[in-house]
């Protein structure tokens, strides 16, 4: 049971009596109110990871399409439902947040949408449903930055612990949905083009012939955008070890991962600059990004290096705590009552599209990414020089065949 915290014991009291009422709906609702209780309380069955790779294993033939289609079709409405019924048991003043409540809206719709599917009277047009999965995956794509904005407002009514526990489950059963989503998309793509052959790297959504180096160019360069944008300069990013590596990886996980990581350092690496006076002319370097990429025999190892001025020891042992963050706040000598200086400030850390930045969700969730596939993520802080950022990351083969998603 999650718990409350930061409030008097009298509204404690009217929080837990109410807290179960959050979301009750009309009695036009009641029917799918009592269908999501019984799909939450099915068991969840975990796909192997095995199983996601042989349902797409060239040739891709129509009988494991429709083996992906029936898995999809059964088990998403279970963990939608799963999902609802967790922020049912939020508190209640946490609940009625505007951020939470509009995403506990957007899994409640989304149950709607594919219950209907599961049936085996549903028929197996697998093109009509694959455009609701494209419809799921595109409607929750803000999820995690709506949500932090949520629990960044409310974090004064939970305990620490019970928000962790919540945000943990919730995004990690968010990643199982898009990747049984995003797999079964993917497959009916495939199945389509005309231009599919036995030589296409990916299997699905997973990439058999990734290549970090060139993954880290890319994010590099959108990153470097960002900062352009908000600082007018960004930092040289320098890639060497082993660039012509590849591996067997999801590339949208690596993509977040490294995007968050290279946000971090280029942001960092500028700002400590500007503190320490280090850019006074145009002819002042701002100091580079080094990514070293190492290729073992289970796995790739990403180092990230920058001069950024390192973590404090105060904040190095809450980098990885929702809602923490190091990013510099408003000036205390601004107007605290200007509304518009808080929506400038957060429009400015974010960025273009930025993910998350200022919002203390960007290096829980890229750890969490990380250690998905049984890889590891380690942050070591040189106090006033900078951090190295240590991704291990397991190729995904036969040794991870029993992975469950």
């Amino acid at each position: 049971m999650l718990r409350c915290s930061g409030l008097p014991s009298h509204r404690l009291a009217f929080v837990r009596h109410f807290g179960s009422r959050i979301f009750e709906k009309p009695a036009a609702h009641a029917f799918y109110d009592d269908k999501i209780v019984t799909y939450a309380n099915r068991a969840i069955k975990p796909l192997t990871l095995s199983q996601l790779v042989r349902f797409g294993q060239p040739p891709l033939t129509d009988d494991r399409l429709r083996e992906c289609a029936h898995y999809a079709r059964t088990e998403l409405p279970v963990r939608l439902a799963r999902r609802v019924r967790a922020f049912q048991t939020l508190p209640f003043i946490v609940g009625t947040n505007p951020y939470i409540k509009e995403i506990y809206k957007l899994y409640y719709e989304s149950f709607e949408s594919l219950e209907p599917y599961s049936h085996d009277h549903a028929g197996n047009n697998d093109v009509e449903y694959t455009e609701k999965l494209k419809d799921l995956v595109d409607r929750h794509a803000d999820n995690i930055p709506t949500l932090a904005r949520g629990f960044l407002e409310c974090k004064q009514y939970m305990v620490q612990d019970d928000q962790a526990a919540f945000l943990d489950e919730m995004i990690h059963a968010r990643i199982g949905i898009r990747l049984i989503a995003e797999q079964m998309i993917a497959l009916v793509g495939q199945k389509q083009s005309t231009g599919a052959c036995d030589t296409n790297p990916h299997i699905g959504i997973i990439d058999t012939q990734l290549n970090p180096a060139k993954m880290v160019r890319s994010c590099s360069e959108f990153v470097a955008e960002l900062c352009e944008f908000n600082y007018g300069m960004h930092p040289e990013t320098i890639i060497d070890g082993h660039t012509d590596a590849t591996f067997t990886y999801v590339p949208v996980h690596l993509e977040y991962i490294l995007t968050e990581l290279l946000k971090n350092a280029q942001r960092a690496t500028i700002e400590h600059a500007k503190k320490n006076n280090a850019l006074d002319s145009h002819n002042d370097e701002i100091p580079p990004i080094r990514v070293t990429i190492s290729h073992g025999k289970e796995d790739i190892g990403i180092r990230i290096r920058d001069q950024g001025g390192g973590v404090s020891e105060k904040d190095l042992n809450r980098i990885f705590e929702y809602s923490y963050t190091t990013v510099a706040k408003a000036s205390d000598d601004q107007d605290p009552n200007n509304i518009f200086t808080g929506i400038s400030e957060m429009a400015l850390q974010s960025g273009i599209g930025g993910p998350l930045a200022g919002l203390g969700f960007g290096l829980p969730l890229a750890r969490m990414y990380a250690r998905y596939f049984g890889g590891s993520f380690t942050l070591v802080s040189m106090n006033g020089y900078g951090c190295d950022v240590f991704l291990k990351l397991k190729h995904i083969d036969k040794s991870m065949a029993e992975l469950e998603i």
